[in-house]
């Protein structure tokens, strides 16, 4: 859906010209080579939100001849659409952005820039700025290396601000946003910083990267107009990184295309087109992520935030662990926040309806004051009676929807949506999967003439990306769209539930001795491809032990991951764990154990004999009473995004490192003994280790702090007692290691 171009004021002036002139000062105080003020790495973990951002252009008449261009040839009718900013001028332009952070750390990024905008309201501005699009070629803001930085007026302003908050208050996802004074080629502008849906933003809401979708928008502006909206994938790089990651955007695109589909052949397509009325079939399966599917939309509902339900402006994560979607706040186009009121032309749809009052009890819980102060952390100055004023207007809105009555809308009978436009058979071609991996087929909207193709992986990632043939319309699964019949839910896994909520899920043949009583599990591995999980309520005093394949199986031939984004022979996921052991022998798998998002105690953990990383743990707040770890070919321990402690651990023979802790993660370790690794001790990635006592022997590399990802700053590691020597510890540049460091 687009917004015609809105002609309002626009406030450029900052309000606080001192923050200028401080960072003029911090930056002219420091060396001439160094891209920041400081080297210390509580500087850098602490740097969170922008204070004050300066973008220069290094070609900025270059830039000022290209914005001139966009503003004439958007006003001219003959080349373009009324307002439309053409595609060739938002070529990117190399530029370099000084950044002074909340903390005062004050940072020089590289960076490429372009005009960001459907429309010329992202131009309406001091000329030459507009609304960016910005990719940093060096560091990070609160890890995010892409990001926008909008007019505000082109983006809601306040509204977009508070609507974001209270998402992101709620449990959804939606993007970091605030305001941010800023000098754009000397030229002085009041920003709104919004970070981009990309991997990085996923990972930091403790998801994997998997499939990230949204409308597919090329036919929006061409006869077809919207009949023909259906799905893309936004990050292809991950497709081709391997065919698991084909196969997983496959179904997601698939999944959600019969949604859209579905959508569009419904009798009220006509005077509501727009917006996709009924749930996503994929969430059927999940009672979960239906119910958070439907909160999400009544909620837009009830903020006025209609041009972000639309079918085009859409945006979803895909989870091949739930197999579920999980959508996304982006661009509402909210009026007034203050004066939310619901739009005659978008009726809710029964699903709506049933479930406005879970929205209610879900506002009822926010803490009020708490929001308040974070909406002023953002850069808005709301009292606590206007943050009332607006989430109780939010509330009567829900509680509208809530009193409507049901009124279900009748299918027509099933016809082929595409074999309805038979007059556009020259405008497109619709592509379906085959059971070849690379091969697709290729047919006109009539299923009348197809023909097969052959393309690469890198050729299938840009197709699902709508940017291989523009007059490719990938569908999904052919049998399905000629029958109008899902195909039942394949019956991949044997699921038992162990009480406590707990689900325990086999795939594969693997044999399973389950002793309820004595709460114990033994599970023997049949073949590589085995996997067992273990997802959801709490596991109290259980003890499992996994006796894995043995097998030299090569694991740099395949994706880390399989079909279910799962890379542990054993995972344990979205629970709460309670005095459990772990017993691992043997794996071929990339982790021999996997923990995702779990909170609690382990009393036990032992593993032995695995092909890759013994110990991989993710999204997790856990405390350890003993690990013990030998053999494996790559790490003992991997810990990423959470905070961890070990009372005890012995690791020995562990081909890489023994413990690895990165991706802004904290662990507490009390005592160690580290042998017969490469690296003892490793801290990257925003990370910081405590170490009360540690014993190195045989070790290469006692203690490590490095930098590996833009998206992170360096590590640091505290050491109180240890047996290394000086040569045995590496810190790159802006990371740190401490040694006889007293706590």
């Amino acid at each position: 859906m687009f917004r015609p171009f809105r002609n309002e004021n626009i406030q450029n002036a900052l309000s606080n010209v001192c923050v200028v002139l401080l960072f003029y000062l911090v930056f002219f105080s420091i060396n001439a080579q160094a891209n920041c003020n400081s080297d210390n790495i509580d500087s850098f973990l602490s740097a969170k939100n922008i204070k004050f951002i300066d973008i220069s252009t290094n070609k900025s008449k270059k830039w000022a001849k290209n914005y001139i261009k966009a503003v004439e040839s958007s006003r001219n009718t003959v080349l373009t659409e009324y307002g439309k900013i053409l595609k060739k001028y938002k070529k990117r332009f190399k530029a370099k952005i000084r950044i002074l952070f909340g903390n005062n750390l004050s940072c020089i990024f590289s960076a490429k820039i372009r005009i960001h905008g459907d429309f010329n309201d992202h131009l309406a501005s001091i000329p030459p700025v507009t609304s960016l699009d910005v990719r940093l070629l060096n560091g990070n803001i609160d890890s995010s290396t892409q990001f926008k930085l909008f007019i505000p007026h082109t983006r809601g302003g306040d509204n977009e601000v508070f609507a974001t908050a209270l998402f992101k208050e709620l449990g959804f996802l939606a993007p970091k946003t605030y305001y941010v004074p800023a000098l754009f080629n000397g030229k002085e502008i009041n920003y709104l910083y919004q970070e981009k849906i990309t991997k990085e933003f996923i990972e930091t809401n403790g998801l994997r990267e998997a499939p990230i979708i949204e409308g597919d928008e090329r036919h929006m502006h061409s006869r077809l107009a919207n009949k023909f909206v259906l799905t893309k994938v936004i990050n292809s790089k991950w497709i081709k990184k391997g065919t698991t990651s084909l196969l997983i955007s496959q179904k997601a695109l698939n999944q959600l295309n019969k949604t859209y589909l579905e959508n569009l052949s419904l009798e009220y397509v006509y005077s509501d087109p727009y917006r996709l009325k009924r749930p996503l079939k994929a969430n059927y399966y999940n009672k979960n992520a239906i119910n958070k599917e439907i909160e999400f939309k009544v909620l837009m509902l009830a903020m006025g935030a209609n041009h972000g339900l639309s079918a085009d402006d859409s945006r979803f994560y895909y989870d091949p662990m739930y197999q579920s979607f999980i959508p996304i706040y982006y661009d509402g186009d909210i009026v007034n926040i203050e004066e939310i009121k619901l739009k005659s032309d978008h009726t809710p749809s029964a699903y709506e309806v049933i479930k406005a009052d879970a929205a209610i009890f879900l506002l009822k819980n926010i803490n009020r004051k708490s929001f308040k102060n974070n909406l002023n952390k953002l850069g808005l100055d709301y009292s606590i009676k206007k943050v009332n004023s607006i989430i109780n207007n939010i509330k009567l809105n829900l509680e509208s929807i809530a009193s409507r009555s049901l009124n279900n809308t009748k299918n027509r009978p099933y016809i082929p949506y595409f074999s309805n436009y038979k007059e556009y058979n020259d405008d497109g071609r619709l592509v379906f999967t085959t059971t070849e991996k690379l091969r697709i087929e290729v047919c006109n909207f009539t299923l009348t003439s197809c023909d097969f193709e052959t393309i690469s992986l890198e050729e299938y990632s840009k197709l699902l990306a709508a940017k291989f043939n523009n007059s490719y319309i990938f569908i999904g699964d052919k049998q399905e769209y000629i029958s109008g019949i899902i195909k039942p839910k394949q019956n991949e896994e044997n699921k038992f539930y162990l009480g406590d909520k707990v689900e325990l899920i086999s795939y594969g043949k693997a044999k399973l001795l389950l002793d309820r009583n004595n709460r114990k599990i033994e599970i023997f591995q049949n073949n590589i491809n085995d996997r067992i999980l273990l997802r959801g309520g709490t596991l109290k005093e259980w003890s499992l032990k996994f006796n894995g394949v043995k097998n030299n199986f090569d694991l740099l031939k395949k994706q880390r991951f399989n079909h279910k984004l799962l890379t542990g022979c054993l995972t344990f996921l979205d629970m709460t764990v309670n005095d459990v052991e772990i017993d691992i022998n043997g794996s071929s798998c990339e982790d021999g154990v996997n923990l995702i998002r779990v909170n609690g105690n382990i009393k036990k953990v032992v593993i032995k004999n695995v092909l890759s990383d013994a110990f991989d743990v993710d999204f997790s707040k856990l405390n350890f009473k003993k690990i013990e770890i030998s053999s494996a070919g790559n790490d003992c321990i991997d810990f990423s995004y959470g905070s961890y402690y070990i009372e005890n651990t012995v690791l020995k023979n562990c081909k890489d490192k023994g413990i690895s802790v990165g991706e802004n993660s904290n662990l507490t370790l009390n005592k160690a003994k580290v042998s017969e690794t490469n690296i003892g001790i490793a801290s990257k990635d925003s990370s910081i280790i405590k170490v009360h006592d540690v014993t190195n022997y045989a070790v290469n590399t006692c203690f490590s702090a490095y930098n590996k990802k833009q998206e992170f700053w360096g590590g640091k590691i505290m050491v109180k007692k240890h047996n290394c020597q000086p040569s045995q510890v590496y810190q790159q540049a802006n990371s740190l290691v401490s040694l006889l460091y007293e706590f």
